[in-house]
């Protein structure tokens, strides 16, 4: 048949078994389409051009139905497929490359990138930093190869889909190159879907990042039911007092740590006490997916680091910065290149404090600071319970729909508050924290496929594994016939809804 589902073909675990259910849903719902896999990692961990004995392995593993194409053709995908850049498509890339080379002269620049008016340039940005493990970009050779091979890329899919009739998309990512296809999927009104165990999101040209739902988080908390409104705000009263008290894990929705930022073991202080004003930085990973919420005041966390310290410079205070624990697994390879430059940054302004990667909030609070500094971090909601002012670099921040932090809309704004963060009043009300962490941790539910995650991380061991087959075992073990109508429920609820996100009202 020739309408056809595309799905995401990749190694998680996590994927497969969420996505099996979802996509074959949407096959029903268009009319039984075909559910075609797509190899999504072409740039980032696989090259665009690749070699003969990957041809080879590729060749026999979708033939023979070998690892994971079984897994994908156990569940209705009869057609799994890498791209592959023609000399029509080379061409086309080479033309557009030539008009973008001439008119790229900065960073803003390449954030700008638009083509058939399709936004690429933040994709084009994350990839560029995250392949080549730079923190910020440099405008030369390095990059516009780079480019000329993202830009294949991207005709490749803008080829596919005019030559294929997609009825639904479903990816993982909503940033980097993995967003190219859903980028062009939503521009063509395609729907289009980010799927993980924990969560599935439409996107649109409205709402192009996925977890981009923060910005109805007031409005949709006045519809909800009080009685559910008041449980709920007990429930996050509750979890944020177990972060609060060094509980990491699904207590306090840190899932993917085994640490906690609150760590209640005190180190000796570094905080000096005296009456100057203290302002601290909480830097990113700065190879993480910078847009992952859509544009910041800056170009990268790399650029916004650098203007901290030229201004701190000019300022009384007294500045400290501090990165995040040394997380195990998955977040160990970029950590210590995110240290390295936080490292040289230090170097260069030697006034500014660097606070052990360990050295808690709890006591970074208590020994008195006097205002944070982040992009969008979760020390927006954090320090304000204690009446702490924060200032975000990024109107695409979680709590923007809030006051409790200041949200400064232009790089004037911004500086105003940091020379004057102690003069402007911001009016903290904790009931909108609460509020906050309700929406963001529990009513958009973490629990659509699986009822006990607390359970289910238990039997799995951490977060760094559940992409194993511990995820296929916990699955078959707990896994009912009923379980799988619910599952179909939750689905078609969410599907027929105006939601953005799985919330709780879907799951009745």
């Amino acid at each position: 048949k020739s309408n056809k589902v595309l799905l995401e073909f990749n190694a998680f675990h996590s994927y497969h078994i969420p996505v099996s259910y979802f996509s074959n849903y949407l096959s029903k719902k268009y009319n039984d389409s075909n559910l075609v896999g797509f190899f999504n990692y072409k740039i980032l961990s696989s090259p665009l051009k690749e070699n003969m004995l990957n041809k080879i392995k590729w060749y026999i593993g979708n033939n023979l139905n070998l690892k994971y194409f079984s897994i994908y053709k156990s569940f209705g995908v009869n057609e799994i497929f890498k791209p592959i850049i023609s000399d029509k498509i080379s061409n086309t890339a080479k033309k557009e490359f030539f008009i973008l080379k001439n008119q790229i002269k900065t960073k803003k620049d390449i954030l700008d990138i638009k083509i058939k008016n399709v936004e690429i340039g933040d994709l084009i940005y994350d990839t560029f930093i995250k392949s080549k493990k730079k923190p910020t970009i440099l405008i030369d050779d390095n990059f516009f190869d780079f480019l000329g091979d993202f830009l294949k890329l991207y005709f490749f899919w803008d080829n596919y889909f005019e030559n294929n009739n997609v009825k639904a998309i479903i990816g993982v990512h909503s940033v980097y190159s993995y967003a190219i296809p859903l980028r062009i999927a939503m521009n063509k009104n395609i729907p289009t879907y980010c799927v993980t165990f924990r969560k599935i999101s439409k996107i649109n040209n409205n709402m192009k990042y996925f977890g981009g739902e923060f910005v109805e988080f007031k409005n949709k908390f006045k519809k909800i039911e009080n009685n559910l409104k008041q449980e709920g705000i007990k429930l996050a009263k509750k979890k944020i007092e177990y972060r609060f008290s060094g509980v990491p894990g699904i207590k306090s929705d840190l899932i993917t740590s085994e640490i906690s930022s609150f760590g209640n073991k005190f180190l000796p202080s570094l905080i000096k006490n005296n009456s100057k004003k203290k302002i601290i930085i909480f830097p990113h990973d700065f190879f993480d997916a910078v847009h992952a919420h859509g544009r910041i005041l800056f170009e990268d966390f790399y650029e916004w680091l650098e203007y901290l310290g030229k201004i701190s410079k000019k300022t009384n205070y007294e500045w400290y910065i501090k990165n995040r624990p040394n997380f195990s697994g998955k977040f160990k390879i970029y950590q210590p290149q995110t240290e390295n430059v936080i490292n040289e940054f230090i170097k260069k302004y030697p006034h500014i404090t660097k606070l052990p990667n360990d050295y808690s909030h709890n006591q970074i609070i208590k020994e008195g600071i006097d205002c944070a500094l982040t992009v969008y971090g979760s020390v927006g909601f954090e320090y304000a319970l204690f009446n702490i002012p924060v200032i975000n670099a990024s109107t695409r921040n979680t709590h923007s729909n809030y006051d409790f932090n200041f949200h400064p809309k232009n790089l004037n704004e911004y500086e105003y508050l940091i020379f004057n963060f102690d003069n402007k009043k911001l009016e903290i009300k904790k009931s909108e924290i609460y509020e906050y962490y309700f929406m963001k941790h529990i009513y958009n539910t973490k629990n659509w496929l699986i009822d006990d995650l607390e359970h289910f991380m238990k039997f799995v061991g951490d977060y760094s594994h559940i992409n194993s087959f511990k995820f296929y075992e916990y699955w078959m073990k707990n896994v009912t016939l009923e379980k799988e109508q619910k599952i179909n429920q939750i689905i078609k609820n969410f599907l027929e809804s105006n939601d953005y996100t799985i919330n709780m009202d879907h799951l009745n």
